[in-house]
């Protein structure tokens, strides 16, 4: 029983920036550690031109500073086999991995931009080299300087990338814009899928939690409102017919507000349509057309990862079997992370076997195009996973 995760991470250390071009290394972030206004441990950043960045610890404790403790290993890739000792353990066959800085940090200046990101592309390439079957990475793409991206999509594609990391909203252009034309195209041709994560270019120094200004908890909508505008623009768009076999995961948001996405279309839709409305004995009304929402989604190749403990009934009753996908969120301790995603939703007795098995493991093979026959975690024996200390990972 295989298992696909669709959300995994790296957190960045300083060999990520190693792999700057020579020309290129007045661009390599610097480390800032401010002092935390309400006590407890600094807060670490990263400052790369005039944009700050959140850098995580090794262990990945973050800015609560507590959580599942993880080691360099795992994190930094410095030792990948030692992850994929624990994907045995824990039933995976591949993880999706993507960066952690990036979530969050949009430079001003795309040739910084440009710099980092080709730099920490060449680090993934080599701290995965030998093990992209088990670790499929998503690249970060320069997305303002062309020419630079369709060399570092060549580059990634051939050193395992199976992924192009965007935002939601990305340096100011929806998803459905023709500035990202060339990116898709390129995509599609390298069988690579657009991957939206949870997060958005930050707007305010508190979201880095090193003021001693109180933040609402709503301000962590944002970061959710930008994977759903994202989505959005690709529903409403044509992009579906321009590239045909174009992929885009949305990740780490949950998936219970896709069902209004898709109903917000289809009353949009209904609105300039003259036959919506109708005058009948009571007077007038509204005829909505409605959408089928697994087409929608299947047609349109949209997957979406959901958390553990949503409503997975009527996620499987709305959308379908044939989209949904779940993640670990390994290396991090938020919202999104639990190490043991899939087996909790294999567990579940409310929802049927076969959306289950698909959520856990189909549809993360179809998302990423992960052949159905490498099952490498068939040949782990029982006695092989208890040998396997998952308490410290």
């Amino acid at each position: 029983m295989g298992y696909i995760d669709t959300d995994t991470h790296v957190l960045e250390c300083e060999e990520s920036w190693d792999y700057l071009d020579p020309s290129e290394r007045k661009y390599r972030p610097v480390n800032i550690e401010v002092e935390s206004p309400n006590g407890g441990q600094p807060k670490q950043m990263y400052l790369i031109g005039n944009t700050f960045c959140r850098k995580f610890p090794t262990n990945g404790q973050g800015i609560a500073g507590l959580g599942f403790e993880y080691t360099a290993d795992i994190t930094h890739l410095k030792n990948p086999a030692v992850r994929v000792k624990k994907l045995d353990a824990l039933g995976v066959d591949a993880q999706i991995v993507i960066s952690t800085n990036f979530i969050a940090a949009q430079l001003e200046d795309p040739y910084a931009e440009a710099a980092v990101m080709r730099s920490w592309n060449r680090w993934m390439a080599e701290r995965t080299h030998g093990y992209t079957d088990r670790l499929r990475w998503v690249m970060v793409c320069p997305s303002r300087t062309p020419e630079r991206a369709g060399e570092e999509m060549e580059f990634c594609a051939r050193h395992g990338a199976v992924g192009v990391m965007l935002k939601g909203l990305d340096h100011g252009y929806w998803l459905s814009s023709p500035y990202f034309y060339p990116i898709y195209e390129r995509a599609q041709d390298l069988d690579m899928t657009i991957v939206v994560h949870l997060g958005g270019a930050r707007e305010h120094i508190e979201q880095l939690a090193i003021t001693g200004n109180p933040e609402s908890p709503a301000e962590s909508m944002k970061a959710t409102s930008r994977t759903m505008m994202g989505f959005y623009a690709v529903l409403a768009s044509d992009l579906n017919k321009r590239f045909p076999r174009l992929r885009f995961a949305f990740v780490e948001s949950g998936s219970g507000w896709v069902p209004f996405c898709l109903h917000h279309r289809q009353r949009s839709l209904a609105t300039p349509d003259p036959n919506s409305y109708l005058i009948t004995p009571d007077g007038p009304t509204r005829a909505v057309k409605h959408l089928n929402f697994a087409e929608e989604m299947e047609s349109r190749r949209l997957f979406v990862s959901a958390e553990v403990d949503e409503d997975l009934t009527y996620l499987n009753n709305v959308l379908g079997p044939n989209c949904i996908t779940i993640g670990s969120d390994m290396c991090h301790n938020d919202m999104g992370t639990d190490i043991l995603a899939h087996t909790a939703v294999m567990r579940r007795t409310d929802v049927p076997e076969d959306f289950r098995r698909r959520m856990v493991d189909d549809n993360g093979r179809l998302a990423f195009g992960i052949p159905k026959d490498f099952r490498p975690t068939d040949a782990v024996t029982a006695a092989q996973r208890r040998e396997v200390d998952l308490a410290v990972i």
